[in-house]
């Protein structure tokens, strides 16, 4: 292949797909980051000849006038779509999506498309892994909240370019209020996504629910990292439950057999020492040290009478409190 065939497809790997644009400037300085020093005339006959093959357009409403792929335009494909690399983009089109940038999304489209039409022609056995395999909510599973995709594409770019936004957001409690924000990281829990941030010039870091963002514009300013931050480390500790005891607690706890015989195949932490009651029960004693959290709570609730709290006290007290407070609702 010459280097003029190699220079246009590197030139058609750094255009991108509509809304987005790039312009022929731009292209001139990255191709010379790569290797390839041509004047700016080449790379603007490079793009005019390239446009009459591939589905290439040039907006020149404003200046720097900006080239893009067609947004419904098919994507190049080299190599061919092999069935494992077609299997792995469908399930990102199915499972990941919410997780990416609406830009790429956007620029994903056309190799999802080609990666479904890969799969069904294929013939190979990976074309059916999809139907053969469901992940399972332990828990009721909750429809997701309607998000505003406009505001949330402001966001993901805050995120992605480390840039500070000014957003109305509208709390649990009280009247919308307006912060300038400092995006950190994303972070997804059951049906709700959270934008984690820090406010103004606090070094406290918060999560705030993308459903609850009214409206978003993206500053100049460049966001403010809490010196040490790590997302891994802030969820680790607790970040998104509110921790009635700073240190972790030693739990003691009585299962009934249907109960607790998951936790000898999943254990409930890497401490963990389980052992059957004497006589013919079957019930179990569970001790681990475990985070005190909310998580923790809504956990041993879901067992409902199956499970007996022993220790902390304070632990205990609150389960009693519970129990008697479903004695006097259910009669």
């Amino acid at each position: 292949m010459s280097d003029t065939s190699i220079r246009h497809l590197q030139t058609l790997s750094l255009i991108p797909r509509e809304p987005r644009r790039i312009s022929s400037t731009e292209i001139r300085r990255q191709l010379a980051e790569l290797g390839y020093g041509v004047t700016h005339r080449t790379v603007q006959r490079d793009l005019q000849r390239l446009s009459t093959v591939f589905p290439l357009v040039c907006d020149d409403r404003e200046l720097p006038h900006g080239w893009s792929w067609k947004r419904d335009g098919a994507a190049i494909q080299l190599p061919h779509m092999d069935p494992a690399t077609a299997l792995t983009f469908c399930l990102v089109d199915e499972h990941l999506k919410e997780m990416l940038p609406r830009g790429v999304i956007t620029r994903l489209a056309p190799h999802f498309d080609q990666a479904q039409a890969a799969l069904e022609k294929s013939g190979s056995k990976l074309a059916h892994w999809r139907d053969r395999i469901r992940r399972l909510p332990r828990y009721q599973p909750l429809q997701p909240p309607e998000v505003a995709q406009d505001v949330v594409e402001v966001l993901y770019e805050g995120l992605l370019e480390g840039r500070c936004l000014e957003v109305a957001y509208q709390p649990r409690h009280g009247e919308e209020r307006v912060y300038r924000v400092h995006p950190l990281g994303l972070a997804f829990r059951d049906a709700v996504a959270y934008l984690v941030s820090s406010l103004w010039d606090y070094e406290d870091v918060v999560p705030l629910a993308l459903h609850r963002f009214k409206c978003a514009n993206l500053l100049d300013e460049q966001a403010r990292v809490p010196a040490g931050f790590s997302l891994d480390d802030w969820v680790q500790k607790g970040g998104f439950d509110y921790q009635p005891t700073a240190e972790p607690v030693e739990l003691e706890a009585r299962f009934a057999p249907e109960a607790g015989y998951h936790l000898q195949e999943t254990p409930l932490a890497t401490d963990q020492r389980l052992e059957y009651e004497p006589g013919n029960s079957g019930w179990l004693r569970v001790r681990a040290e475990v985070e005190n959290t909310h998580q923790l709570r809504w956990w041993l609730l879901g067992f409902g009478d199956k499970v007996e709290v022993l220790r902390p006290s304070t632990l205990r007290r609150e389960m009693a409190s519970v129990a008697e407070g479903l004695s006097q609702l259910y009669g």
